[in-house]
């Protein structure tokens, strides 16, 4: 599976394309969608995939889906993220028209993509990471040497403690591609998780 990443917009949130067997998924399409194109290039896209629904992530879905014709996907738990334009930077102050596919916790097969989806909630109620190939694509969940914050609509500190503690319990030699930011290896960040005080 070949891997593109490109940090994106305002925040430079990461969005990702995925490619495998000349299809491809995208990941978190915050901004730009010209540079998605450009990442998607030729091969052929099937769906996109939202770890969550804060407008960094999220600006570019309906460019996205409209020019491929795909379907997007994301927990029901942050689909009104998509409409609180009020709460927006004025960059990013759009309606998102997309309808998105309800996402949940398991395994989604799409196309040559086979996904484990882990329900993390906590920076938002939505927030989703997804396993795939030996990467784990956390969104705004854990980063390098740090996590999402919870003190943000439809956030929740509780939460985000039992979503911490459930990625412990994954694979050390996970890859971590977080929404901002460098990657890192799961076992590396291990430590700073459970010393970490929300």
């Amino acid at each position: 599976m070949e891997i593109i990443k490109r940090p994106l917009g305002l925040y430079k949130a990461n969005c990702y394309v995925l490619k495998e067997d000349n299809q491809s998924l995208i990941i978190d399409p915050g901004f730009h969608s010209k540079h998605i194109i450009d990442m998607v290039g030729e091969s052929t896209p099937i769906a996109v995939l939202l770890t969550h629904g804060h407008c960094d992530h999220v600006s570019a879905l309906d460019e996205i889906c409209e020019y491929y014709n795909i379907p997007a996907y994301l927990h029901e738990g942050d689909h009104e993220l998509l409409q609180l334009i009020r709460r927006r930077p004025s960059v990013y102050k759009k309606k998102i028209f997309t309808q998105c596919i309800p996402l949940q916790e398991g395994i989604l097969t799409i196309g040559p993509f086979h996904i484990r989806v882990y329900h993390t909630p906590g920076h938002s109620a939505g927030s989703v990471c997804f396993e795939i190939e030996g990467h784990l694509f956390t969104g705004d969940t854990i980063f390098k040497r740090n996590v999402g914050n919870s003190d943000n609509y439809n956030g929740n500190a509780g939460d985000l403690r039992i979503s911490l503690q459930k990625l412990l319990q994954l694979d050390d030699n996970l890859l971590v591609e977080p929404g901002h930011k460098d990657s890192t290896i799961l076992g590396d960040e291990k430590n700073f998780i459970m010393n970490f005080h929300i």
